[in-house]
């Protein structure tokens, strides 16, 4: 369950508010100047920032604590969420209450409240909403240079074939369709290249799978992919990581699966395990590359550990 801490709400509260303005295209650019006007009409002290380049997020939201914010509120999709709850964690006060609005292409983590679409209404619960603490996970990768490089995220990372779907969903053609229709036909696209890569799964030290892979997410929230219910027993505050595991299978099983999943239809299939436990350990068998994703953005790591931090974000939602 989702524990309760103390409140912070009223219009006295110092508001940093950090947006993406590319998140969601000319959909999501309007939105996002709805929600930031519906936002300072309820909190007398907002401090606006827009991100311009990768890594601003978690950069503006370290700067944002610093200057004595007591709320951090994201607007963007699933990257522009991660990057600042991982900003938060680096913070001097990862206590500091977190909000946010969708406003991207996937916004999987939205999927796990309920949330009202009118912008208004948005505003109307972040200030209602009581704090409470929710799981976050603690990510570390070697990069192929050797770096030791750890981040934070707050929904899901998968390694497979979802990495290079990501890859292909936050490339160049944007435009060519939009949301969750874009993930799909991504998704089918990246399925009929993709040659299934050969991991060893640990969990709490314990090797759980060993063999050629589609897909493992490691989850803290229950969907990813534009909609997916991939990992549906995922709690954000039980103080566990579930893990799914798509096994290496055809070209035709992996896409008859891939329908599956946007209803859950998926669990008790042959091709699919579950797991769950604290602390995740993903490693390549041979020389092949893993293709890793966190929060909707790729990672350029070639092994992966994942722990859980139980109660470790104030969400205010």
């Amino acid at each position: 369950m989702l524990s309760i801490a103390p409140e912070c709400r009223g219009a006295w509260v110092k508001v940093g508010i950090i947006s993406n303005p590319v998140s969601g295209g000319r959909f999501g650019r309007a939105r996002g100047r709805e929600i930031s006007a519906a936002l300072a009409a309820h909190f007398s002290d907002c401090v606006f920032r827009q991100t311009a380049s990768a890594g601003d997020a978690t950069r503006l939201a370290i700067e944002l604590v610093e200057a004595g914010c007591e709320l951090i509120i994201a607007l963007g999709g699933d990257g522009t969420i991660g990057d600042v709850v991982d900003g938060l964690m680096r913070s001097a006060r990862p206590e500091t209450p977190f909000s946010f609005a969708p406003t991207g292409t996937g916004c999987d983590f939205a999927r796990n409240f309920a949330l009202p679409h009118d912008p208004e209404a948005v505003a109307r619960q972040i200030v209602d909403a009581p704090v409470r603490r929710i799981d976050v996970a603690r990510m570390r990768g070697r990069t192929t240079d050797g770096r030791i490089v750890e981040r934070h995220f707050a929904n899901i990372a998968s390694v497979g074939v979802s990495g290079r779907i990501v890859q292909a969903v936050n490339g160049r053609g944007r435009r060519v369709a939009s949301g969750s229709l874009r993930f799909l036909l991504c998704s089918v696209r990246e399925i009929l290249r993709y040659r299934s890569q050969g991991v060893r799964l640990v969990v709490d030290g314990v090797e759980v799978f060993k063999g050629p892979v589609t897909v493992v997410a490691v989850a803290n929230g229950a969907w990813f992919g534009g909609g997916m219910h991939v990992v549906p027993f995922a709690d954000l505050g039980d103080g566990l990581l579930d893990i799914g595991v798509l096994h290496g299978a055809s070209r035709t099983g992996v896409l008859g699966i891939l329908a599956r999943l946007y209803s859950a239809a998926h669990v008790g299939h042959r091709l699919i395990s579950f797991f769950r436990g604290r602390v995740i350990d993903i490693e390549p068998l041979g020389d092949q590359r893993l293709s890793i994703e966190a929060d909707g953005e790729t990672l350029p790591f070639d092994s992966l550990h994942v722990e859980v931090l139980p109660g470790a974000l104030s969400l205010k939602i």
